[in-house]
């Protein structure tokens, strides 16, 4: 759709999501009352993410709805459009199991170099607890992350591979609860 506000092709959009093309029609008319200029920025997205899941405001809970903004602005320019909105919706409301999951870990994989680290988990749970309004969110992240790479790092280097992390969330009840917590 792009900054003009342009009508999207529904059509083309059907092939990357799993919305029908009324449907796709429908949303969109409701994504330009909300957002007239065609996309949500960065700052919009923001006050949407926390109004959604207030717990309370801080460093962490800023650092993580940026990190959401990322996964929903695709192409990185900035802006959330009518298209990003509704594939990455797609995948939240419709997708598999498996999809989801892998969505999930591109989020907490920061540097995207397809492994999580353990300070990517603790810096994403951190910023998860924060805004939960979990007591010493810091404290407990620390923990959790000790527990998921303990159960789930099944080569033992450290970190998690998308495979691992898939393979362990139905076992591992701290990645459940990390991926509760979104």
């Amino acid at each position: 759709m792009g900054q003009d506000g342009s009508r999207p092709d529904y059509h083309n959009l059907t092939k990357n999501c799993k919305f029908s093309t009324r449907e796709l029609h429908d949303w969109h008319k409701r994504f330009k009352k909300d957002f007239p200029s065609g996309g949500i920025d960065r700052r919009q997205f923001i006050e949407l993410y926390k109004k959604m899941f207030a717990g309370g405001p801080g460093h962490e809970v800023d650092a993580f709805c940026d990190q959401v903004f990322r996964r929903y602005d695709a192409d990185g320019d900035g802006v959330v459009s009518f298209e990003e909105f509704m594939v990455t919706l797609s995948v939240a409301s419709r997708g598999t199991r498996t999809e989801k999951l892998r969505w999930a870990f591109a989020l907490y994989d920061r540097n995207g170099d397809g492994l999580l680290t353990g300070a990517e988990i603790t810096q994403m749970l951190t910023a998860i607890y924060s805004s939960c309004g979990r007591e010493s969110p810091g404290v407990r992240a620390k923990e959790t992350t000790t527990t998921i790479l303990r159960s789930a790092d099944d080569n033992g280097d450290g970190r998690l591979s998308e495979d691992e992390f898939v393979r362990h969330a139905s076992d591992c009840k701290a990645i459940k609860e990390m991926l509760q917590g979104f």
